[in-house]
């Protein structure tokens, strides 16, 4: 058999194989049930502080408990309990009533969610379905109180 011949054999076994790859990679990537994000979260450490282009609350925020999940087909959980004022005369306190998500993919626009019940102990939940870019590169999540000044982060993942 001729080099010809074997290579003529060879060529579409390969480029089989390449396809294969090709889609069962493309798979993986597209499963909704691939977790993106899976933790915890702080308190904003110093008033105004700015982290992908977000705003933060003007002054620092304490958290007894917070988490964010994250999937890739755009489910989105967070979690906070007891964030609170860290000083001044309301310290311990949360005044303000609405907050929501706030989604930051790497390069991209931020995405925000619906907002959701702020209890005054500093308690919210939010269960959202948010529209996530392709790739969503680096993904930070933020609970934001929904102030007179618009949406101010108090509370960010990676704490």
């Amino acid at each position: 058999m001729s080099a010809r011949t074997r290579l003529g054999r060879l060529v579409p076994a390969i480029v089989g194989a390449v396809i294969a790859v090709a889609l069962a990679s493309g798979a993986a990537a597209a499963d909704p049930g691939t977790k993106l994000l899976d933790a915890s979260m702080t308190g904003i450490p110093t008033g105004g502080l700015a982290l992908d282009g977000i705003a933060g609350g003007g002054i620092a925020w304490v958290l007894d408990r917070g988490d964010a999940r994250l999937f890739a087909d755009g489910r989105l959980t967070v979690s906070v309990q007891g964030l609170v004022l860290a000083s001044g005369g309301a310290a311990g306190t949360n005044p303000i009533p609405t907050g929501r998500a706030i989604v930051a993919c790497a390069g991209a626009s931020p995405i925000l969610t619906d907002t959701v019940p702020f209890s005054p102990e500093g308690d919210a939940m939010v269960s959202a379905h948010v529209s996530l870019p392709t790739p969503c590169l680096a993904p930070v999540v933020f609970f934001a109180g929904q102030t007179g000044a618009g949406p101010r982060w108090f509370a960010v993942t990676g704490g």
